[in-house]
């Protein structure tokens, strides 16, 4: 009797476990140092620069795991863009906080723009989990937010690079109404992705029809028919391991392991 082996984990599930693990550690060793300055009650430029370093690396923590549960996912890319963001703008944040900058360049504009781009593109990527929804109108609405997220962050990129008029009424007016129907997306679009998926359909069993063995006396084989019939209706369920690589080469196919399964076996 042989054991089997169990299916070997797909690359793109390995990376996630490896980005989420070297995050947590991060972050754990962050907020080791904030309890240790609490606990020892030196509250000194230093302490606070502590307490301001893990704190900062818990946010930009939560971006890149927004963008590392995409990774393995149909919009993967984009998993990759949000963690790459949310490291680069934690890097850039805590320069600015233990380095003495120079302020020569556009310091400024440059980490409000980092840290905006890291928090819209954390919030698309828990988005982007619904572009394999079942129904189309909830991914049509899904590229509709997406595509107002990305104008009022444009208008607001352009105020924080000082590009328009701050005098222009009209202009701070327009922002905020593109502001407030990608946050009323952002807030419809979970709900409804509950509420119209579509139930799974479970087709019934196919009961083929026996064909009768040469050497076997047609009475004794309709006597076993309606015992084969039985068995044959039952559901056997699938074991662990095949479970596992269906799903494997679904995620490496980029769809889900009903659709693998629809492809397949038609």
């Amino acid at each position: 009797m042989s054991l089997q082996q169990p299916a070997p984990r797909p690359l793109a599930q390995q990376i996630r476990r490896w980005v989420v693990g070297v995050i947590i550690v991060s972050f754990g060793i962050a907020a080791l140092g904030g309890i240790a300055v609490l606990l020892s009650g030196a509250f000194n430029d230093t302490a606070g620069r502590v307490l301001a370093t893990t704190a900062l690396t818990g946010l930009f923590s939560v971006a890149a795991l927004c963008g590392v549960a995409l990774l393995g996912k149909q919009m993967q890319w984009f998993g990759w863009v949000t963690v790459g963001i949310a490291v680069v703008a934690l890097g850039r944040v805590l320069w600015l906080l233990w380095g003495d900058p120079s302020w020569n360049d556009p310091v400024f504009e440059i980490t409000v723009t980092l840290c905006i781009l890291a928090a819209v593109t954390a919030i698309v990527s828990l988005l982007l989990l619904l572009s394999d929804h079942d129904r189309s109108v909830v991914r049509v609405l899904l590229y509709i937010t997406i595509g107002f997220i990305a104008l009022g962050t444009l208008l607001t990129l352009l105020s924080v690079w000082q590009l328009v008029d701050d005098g222009l009424d009209s202009y701070w007016r327009g922002t905020g109404v593109v502001w407030i129907i990608a946050a009323l997306g952002i807030v419809v679009l979970p709900v409804m992705s509950l509420l119209l998926r579509a139930p799974k359909q479970v087709q019934p069993p196919i009961v083929q029809q026996q064909q009768p063995v040469a050497g076997v006396a047609p009475g004794f084989a309709q006597a076993q028919a309606p015992a084969v019939a039985q068995t044959s209706a039952q559901t056997l369920p699938l074991s662990p391991d095949s479970v596992a690589r269906i799903e494997a080469v679904a995620r490496g196919a980029g769809i889900t392991p009903d659709e693998l399964v629809r492809r397949l076996l038609p």
